[in-house]
């Protein structure tokens, strides 16, 4: 039985192992705040997650604090809690910090990312859609909106999201790299190649790319050219367990069965559990 292969898909926002980077200035208002009040809001907005939190919250219920202060620190310590895997919590503090600022596209962006994480992926569509309304030109908008449209099965609607994120930007690996991705699954295979292969030259150390043009490619029959991407994958990151499975299967498919059995081993050594 041939072994199904592995894609390695960016999610973009959805993936946020880490949140996003703060997409909003901080705002510090001078005015009607005692310094005690500003001291706490700096260190809400500019500290540490550990910082981030409590200071954050010292803020939010403290009395006659600025609506502009508020919905900073709402959404400063929805990214803290987003970085640090309360995926809940962020999206309670970024709604919260919307209902004073609904035009704040970052924080938009931002509890899209928190949505999609938690596999809400309809309502992370509609989070990205009020992002794309208030900044039609966002490619990151389009790419993650596109990566969640993958996760519910829309192949139709993801590559169009993909195809307006590298028109705006046409210099975005990781949207050539979802595009081809998902061109892949559909078997566009020369499509698809094109695809990573314009995300390499973009990012020629892209370990993701390399993985999946080798499933294009082992997909297409040329084994030995999948090997050599997934060598160059897994030089480039030595823990990635999709590169050493699928470089397994097309070992197996050249018949070099101990090479295969060696990476399948490693793949469950970086993976930590078998594969099914």
């Amino acid at each position: 039985m041939l072994r199904p292969l592995v894609f390695s898909l960016l999610h973009v926002a959805l993936t946020a192992a880490a949140a996003p980077p703060p997409t909003t200035p901080a705002r510090v208002p001078a005015v009607g705040e005692a310094p005690d009040h500003q001291k706490r809001l700096q260190r809400c907005l500019t500290g540490s997650a550990e910082l981030a939190i409590p200071n954050c919250t010292a803020v939010i219920q403290t009395l006659d604090v600025p609506d502009a202060a508020l919905a900073a620190a709402f959404a400063r310590r929805g990214e803290a809690r987003h970085g640090q895997g309360d995926l809940a919590g962020a999206v309670a503090d970024y709604e919260s910090a919307l209902r004073i600022a609904p035009a704040d596209a970052g924080v938009q962006l931002n509890r899209a990312a928190a949505l999609g994480s938690l596999g809400r992926y309809g309502d992370a569509i509609e989070a990205y859609a009020r992002v794309i309304a208030l900044r039609p030109a966002d490619a990151r908008a389009f790419n993650s909106r596109g990566a969640a449209y993958v996760r519910l099965d829309e192949a139709d609607l993801a590559l169009a999201d993909y195809d307006r994120a590298i028109a705006l930007n046409p210099m975005y690996a990781e949207a050539f790299n979802n595009r081809g991705a998902v061109r892949s699954a559909l078997g566009r295979l020369d499509a698809a190649i094109l695809d990573f292969d314009a995300a390499l030259k973009l990012n020629p150390r892209y370990a993701d790319a390399l993985n999946n043009r080798a499933v294009a490619l082992i997909r297409k029959g040329d084994n030995a050219a999948a090997v050599a991407d997934l060598t160059r994958a897994l030089a480039l990151r030595p823990d990635f367990a999709d590169a050493y499975y699928n470089r397994a299967v097309a070992f197996d498919r050249m018949g070099r069965k101990a090479e295969a059995d060696r990476d399948y081993a490693a793949e469950k050594a970086a993976r930590g559990a078998a594969r099914p």
